[in-house]
């Protein structure tokens, strides 16, 4: 690891860290190419679709890097906010500027395929230069789509399964708030990955859970709150929700040795998590949340081996668009609400 990424990810933020990385990154590329040109997509001005441009090609590769050709970038929210100037990890950023995050390359020498850590490296192009210790292997089977498409909306469950569930959750019951929610469907199959031993999933709509595949049990979410007897203690919940219903599942929920409840997001809309402290003296209940300033830059790189290795298994879901990088201009505002847009250079 170079210095200046130790220096840059000492920060809790890593989100800010990797920008502020990938900006150092990008000017060198521009300041050091050669007079041959590439493919590549940028911002050229906030809140504006990145336009296919022509760029300066690539110098080459230092002795600890990988030069790869760029198979498969996502776009997700948190490329999409970049893109706009508003999300905290472009702040600061200069035009042209390039929104992606993470993605999968060929080494066309070995014709290996790697995933492309976050602010690695600007991705929008053909190639790009990533330094060895940012880029996982992936198993030959593997679909770059799928995986760039992925890694970002799965990473949410593993990082709290592994990195914040104190003990993990081998042989646990998970009870995951928010299932029928992209980010929830995947936390059952990691969940399952990850050898719980029974996953509960939650929502307001009967119709939607029942068709949610892998759980155990389900529980509606009613006003008044019931859950089942036969949804039994419960040790880990992910919430995807937030709002008034966590407090109601701490106060009712069968605990045995203790609940870990793990805060991942908040689709109900509500900004604070409400607590009563007489809960929390009544029941033994440990509360934490889970995102990028929660975790250190050690976790990170220890997990992401294992969660690539888990998102290469899955399916390429049917909501996954793809679009060439040179129509990005026109693809990058046709996909619908549910739909994730995967660009192929």
């Amino acid at each position: 690891m170079s210095p200046v990424f130790k220096r840059l990810c000492t920060s809790q933020n890593l989100t800010k860290s990797f920008s502020r990385l990938r900006g150092i990154r990008q000017q060198a590329s521009f300041r050091h190419s050669t007079s041959f040109a590439m493919n590549i997509a940028r911002v050229t001005a906030w809140g504006k679709p990145p336009q296919y441009i022509t760029g300066p090609s690539l110098p080459d590769p230092s002795p600890s890097q990988l030069q790869l050709k760029v198979l498969a970038v996502g776009v997700p929210r948190v490329v999409r906010g970049r893109a706009l100037g508003k999300h905290s990890s472009a702040k600061g950023s200069e035009l042209p500027f390039d929104p992606s995050v993470d993605g999968v390359g060929l080494d066309e020498a070995t014709g290996n395929k790697y995933y492309v850590a976050p602010g690695a490296a600007p991705l929008f192009a053909e190639r790009a230069n990533v330094e060895r210790s940012h880029i996982v292997q992936l198993a030959p089977e593997a679909d770059p789509v799928t995986v760039a498409a992925l890694v970002n909306p799965v990473s949410s469950s593993w990082m709290a399964l592994r990195a914040r569930a104190i003990g993990g959750c081998q042989g646990r019951t998970v009870f995951i708030l928010g299932a029928t929610t992209e980010s929830g469907r995947h936390a059952i199959h990691i969940a399952r990955e990850l050898g719980a031993s029974k996953v509960v999933g939650a929502s307001r709509n009967s119709e939607t859970l029942n068709q949610v595949e892998g759980l155990d049990e389900c529980v509606l979410l009613t006003d008044p709150l019931d859950i089942p007897k036969a949804v039994g203690s419960v040790d880990i919940v992910l919430d995807f929700v937030g709002g008034p219903v966590a407090a109601t599942l701490m106060r009712i929920v069968e605990i045995h040795g203790g609940l870990q409840y793990i805060s991942i997001g908040s689709v109900a809309g509500h900004e604070n998590l409400v607590v009563p402290a007489s809960l929390l003296n009544a029941r033994p209940i440990r509360i934490m949340g889970s995102g990028m300033g929660s975790f250190s830059m050690l976790e990170v790189k220890r997990e992401m081996p294992g969660l690539v290795a888990a998102v290469g298994k899955l399916k390429r879901p049917t909501n996954i668009v793809t679009a060439a990088l040179a129509d990005v201009e026109t693809a990058w505002d046709s996909t619908r609400e549910k739909e994730r847009l995967v660009l192929i250079p």
